[in-house]
């Protein structure tokens, strides 16, 4: 080595010439890495440059205070670079850097190592740029030249003991552990000893070091990294033999939050592609060239596809869009512009399967990355068929609406020609007619209407009022007024549009209007023609019992559509739930008639039960259809009697626990001292139904909860199961005859326990009220008023019937 006793600090500088330009770095640290990676010491630009190139390691120089650096080819981990290191145009793999060496990094990274004692040197070379740094180097006088070289000193550093001084740097924040092929460790660093304090007492048998002796032996392998687990961490283990020194080496990292995160990111993926295949709309993901990544199921259902027909493909190429080469041509032009970053939006039809065709509103979207750059297309389609139907048949409607106007337009006209040709011969009767005014008169006051002359300006100018009839505006006071000081804006401006139109039309105009009066509406027809150049006349009709009638007619209409829905909907539903039992007894009758001479009776037996337990399900539908009939009809009883609640549903649970074997009925009834009135059979109506059906609607089994507590002269039930649960659109519906929940399945059902049970409930007095999620389960409460007895204890039980087994 080379030593030295000079008072005078060295200075050691690293001058490098890349793409990044030339310049000059101090080398300060300890430990140094050397790459194109930015998370390195010193960071070099070249392609031809590894990540992790080459390490620079101080090495203290034996009994000096000075130091030199041993510049290494790879990374920690004893992986080589890819183009390797030359210094002073030879190859190596390790080197002693010396005064003036120039070290080729890959192909053309290029740096000259530098040393200086004198202070002038170190500021100038720390502030100056590094075009003028050239000429200075060249003169730089190196500082060792003036000391003697220790060959000796030299010559005992053996090899490997060096190798192994440049592997282990003491400030290198992961731990470092060294053993022997006995498990025998040989060293630790700082960090493994803090990370791993009982290593050195458990030596090979601590799970950092675990089998790694036998793996060693077992697979000859000089390097392979491993994964270990103690407690919570999780550490990634590489590690590397060194056959010259019969040792083996461990670089390990903690890998716990990396784990987490990968955890997360595989959990936010498969939610991702949960919510993405489970949307109504088609959907998927484009290259800007329009190959398409990916299609979520909705899309490839409706085209009858699977992902690999559509995958990497044009998606102009794919079925949806094979209906016509315009669909074809129209899509390229629209993924071109979203290409450019713009938003395309229109509609079109397109291909499903079994060549069905359906429109949908079709959009392109781009997204950008943090550059602007249009890296993805996001494609949405919405099935607009049932909506282009209406609008065409509101088109219809209107085109319709529009020949019958003109055929009324045609009418009055017809009949203002009509009426031209009266006004003609009413003024050639003009002097007949004055003759006559006094009858016309009379005829006017005998009309059943009020009358109004307005000018065009909306000013009520004379009247003629009309007998036992209800005065067709708000305020009596209105000669002289305006349309707007006696109507609210509402009716005025209608009305005042009506007179211009008369004017300019001079055909009679027709409006309905509406007025409080005494708290009651009424409602009035105005018929407005023009009577003089500048006057109208408007004949004011009271129509309130025409309305009123119109309303009538339209509720019997209503209700009639409603009687008949509820008629096919229990006809649906007798039609299906009486076919099972029915075929059931067909079948056992069949049997019974045909081999019942030789069957035992045991088998008889089993066949006449079917028949019984069939039509005891069909009694059953039909008392539940009778008792609704009852109920709507008002003709079911209210009996209250004197009872014990809480034995009644101690009772009644214990009956319908004996029905299954895969639920369990937990209870928690508050006791009570005194008995209560209530009509217990149509307490059994409720609870048997809401038991039931927690029973029948958790297919997978499980708890089911059953409450009774006393509260401010309520009984107050609630039962829980935790079964399918009930879709939130569909809550408001529960309680209506022969309605089910739609995600029931095969699940047999009528449809009328819960309409029986409101009914029975809303006898008592008392309200029902329920909470579901679906796939979570459903809690029913049912309030009853007790009638204010004090007979309610405080102490509670809990008791749990266990399924059958």
């Amino acid at each position: 080595m080379i030593g030295t006793t000079s008072s005078t600090k060295v200075q050691h500088f690293l001058v490098i010439e890349d793409e990044l330009g030339k310049r000059t770095i101090p080398l300060l640290e300890t430990t140094c890495s050397i790459g194109r990676d930015p998370s390195n010491s010193i960071v070099i630009q070249s392609p031809s440059a590894s990540r992790q190139h080459a390490l620079l390691m101080r090495v203290t120089m034996p009994d000096t205070d000075s130091h030199m650096f041993r510049l290494i080819d790879g990374n920690l981990q004893g992986k080589r670079s890819k183009n390797g290191l030359k210094v002073n145009d030879h190859t190596c793999t390790t080197h002693d850097l010396n005064h003036g060496d120039e070290v080729i990094f890959g192909e053309d990274v290029r740096a000259r190592y530098y040393m200086t004692n004198n202070i002038a040197d170190v500021h100038f070379l720390e502030s100056c740029a590094a075009d003028e740094v050239t000429g200075f180097l060249s003169n730089l006088h190196n500082p060792m030249q003036t000391l003697t070289q220790s060959g000796e000193v030299l010559a005992s550093f053996n090899e490997a003991a060096i190798v192994r001084l440049a592997s282990f740097p003491e400030l290198f924040s992961n731990p470092i552990i060294e053993i022997n092929l006995k498990g025998k460790t040989t060293y630790l660093n700082p960090a493994a000893v803090a990370q791993f304090p009982q290593l050195r007492d458990l030596q090979s048998k601590h799970p950092i070091l675990e089998g790694l002796v036998t793996l060693i032996a077992k697979d000859h392998e000089k390097f392979f990294v491993r994964e270990v687990e103690i407690g919570t961490q999780i550490f990634e283990q590489s590690v590397h033999f060194i056959a010259e020194s019969d040792l083996i080496r461990s670089y390990i990292v903690d890998i716990t939050e990396r784990k987490l995160t990968e955890a997360a990111l595989n959990d936010s993926e498969r939610r991702f592609r949960a919510i993405f295949n489970q949307t109504f709309q088609f959907s998927g993901l484009l290259k800007p060239n329009g190959i398409l990544l990916e299609a979520n199921q909705t899309a490839l259902e409706f085209g009858g596809l699977h992902l690999e027909d559509v995958i990497n493909c044009p998606l102009w190429e794919t079925r949806w869009w094979t209906n016509s080469t315009e669909t074809q041509s129209r899509l390229q032009n629209a993924v071109l512009e979203a290409a450019r970053g713009k938003f395309v939006r229109y509609e079109v039809d397109v291909l499903g399967a079994k060549d069905k065709v359906t429109t949908i509103d079709f959009s392109l979207k781009p997204v950008r990355d943090e550059l602007g750059v249009v890296v993805l297309l996001i494609f949405e389609g919405r099935d607009i068929s049932y909506h282009k139907q209406v609008e065409a048949d509101l088109q219809q409607a209107h085109s319709e609406l529009e020949l019958r106007v003109q055929q009324r337009t045609a009418e009055l006209k017809q009949s203002n020609e009509q009426l031209r040709s009266e006004i003609g011969e009413r003024e050639r009767a003009e002097t007949a007619l004055q003759s006559s005014v006094a009858t016309n008169r009379a005829l006017i006051n005998a009309m059943p209407d009020w009358m109004f002359r307005i000018n065009r300006d909306g000013i009520f100018v004379n009247y003629k009022d009309a007998l036992n009839t209800k005065f067709p505006l708000p305020t009596e006071e209105f000669l002289g007024q305006s349309l707007e000081r006696i109507f609210c804006q509402d009716t005025a401006q209608p009305f005042f549009d009506c007179i211009q139109a008369a004017f300019t039309t001079k055909e009679m105009q027709l409006l309905e209007y509406q007025l409080e009066s005494e708290s009651n509406l009424c409602f009035f027809e105005a018929r407005i023609v023009v009577s003089a150049e500048n006057e109208v006349m408007a004949v004011i009709r009271d129509i309130t019992d025409r309305k009123r009638a119109e309303d009538d007619i339209r509720t019997a209409l209503t209700k009639e559509r409603e009687l008949n829905e509820l008629k096919s909907r229990f006809v649906a539903m007798t039609s299906h739930e009486f076919r099972t039992p029915l075929a059931t007894i067909l079948s056992s009758a069949e049997l019974l008639e045909h081999y019942g001479h030789k069957w035992d009776d045991t088998r008889k037996l089993k066949h006449l039960k079917q028949i019984q337990q069939s039509v005891e399900h069909m009694t059953g539908l039909l008392n539940d259809v009778l008792l609704l009939g009852k109920a709507e009809s008002g003709n079911l009883a209210f009996k209250p009697i004197h009872m014990h609640l809480t034995d009644f549903c101690r009772g009644l649970v214990e009956e319908l626990q004996i029905t299954t074997n895969t639920h369990e009925i937990v209870c928690q009834l508050q006791e009570q001292t005194t008995e209560l009135h209530m009509d217990e059979k149509l307490l059994r109506h409720i609870f048997t139904n809401l038991l039931s059906n927690a029973i029948k609607y958790s297919p997978q089994g499980g708890r089911i909860d059953f409450g009774l507590a006393f509260e401010n002269d309520y009984a107050i039930f609630n039962v829980q199961d935790h079964g399918l649960g009930i879709p939130q659109t569909e809550c408001d519906r529960v309680f209506n005859s022969f309605n089910r929940a739609s995600n029931v399945g095969n699940i047999s059902g009528t449809g009328l326990g819960l309409a029986i049970v409101k009914r029975s409930v809303d006898l008592h007095g008392g309200e029902i009220s329920l909470t579901s999620q679906e796939k979570v389960g459903t809690t029913f409460t049912v309030r009853l008023p007790v009638g204010g007895i004090n007979g309610i204890g405080e102490n509670k039980f809990q008791m749990t019937f266990q399924p059958l087994a």
